[in-house]
């Protein structure tokens, strides 16, 4: 199969099946990625830290850095194209029947369970990234669990904004890991 219709459909299904936001889809991607050898697991978690600390939503940079690593230009665009089309079709189909739906009390109900799976896939996702970035090759990485923690105790307490939590695990980074 070419890699751009590969490319194309494999995001928009990651883009159709996907609720909850962009690290809801970080299971689906780690899924094909390893199936269609796209990525190394050191890669994607470089690629879900460059998507989540460059500006625009995660699940558009995600795509696009996996598109273009592995089909240039033209897979960065398919990509994209492909995981945000499902989400503009859906809009407009709510959009036609918003008033049949705000009164469908069945569609209302399976949206509300739709929230444990939501949360299941974000936790999976945390764990599964923690358990990367915290160990390798089974040791444990101390100063990696020093650089959470300092930047979990300046969110927590400080309600540092993202920007500047970015720039301090970077010089941290620098500071520590050198």
């Amino acid at each position: 199969m070419n890699i751009f219709f590969t490319l194309f459909i494999t995001f928009f299904k990651i883009g159709l099946f996907t609720i909850g936001g962009g690290y809801a889809m970080i299971p689906l991607i780690k899924e094909y990625i390893f199936k269609y050898s796209w990525a190394t697991n050191e890669e994607l978690l470089e690629f879900i830290a460059i998507s989540e600390s460059t500006p625009g939503p995660f699940a558009i940079n995600i795509s696009t850095f996996i598109g273009f690593k592995t089909g240039g230009f033209l897979g960065a665009l398919l990509s994209t194209l492909g995981v945000v089309l499902p989400s503009f079709i859906i809009i407009l189909i709510i959009i036609k029947f918003l008033n049949k739906f705000k009164k469908n009390k069945t569609l209302q109900y399976v949206l509300q369970n739709l929230r444990p799976i939501i949360l299941s896939l974000l936790i999976y996702s945390v764990l599964t990234i923690s358990f990367k970035v915290f160990f390798k090759d089974n040791i444990i990485n101390l100063k990696h669990i020093f650089i959470f923690l300092i930047l979990s105790i300046l969110n927590l307490n400080f309600k540092f904004s993202p920007i500047k939590l970015i720039l301090i695990s970077g010089f941290l980074g620098v500071l520590l890991l050198n």
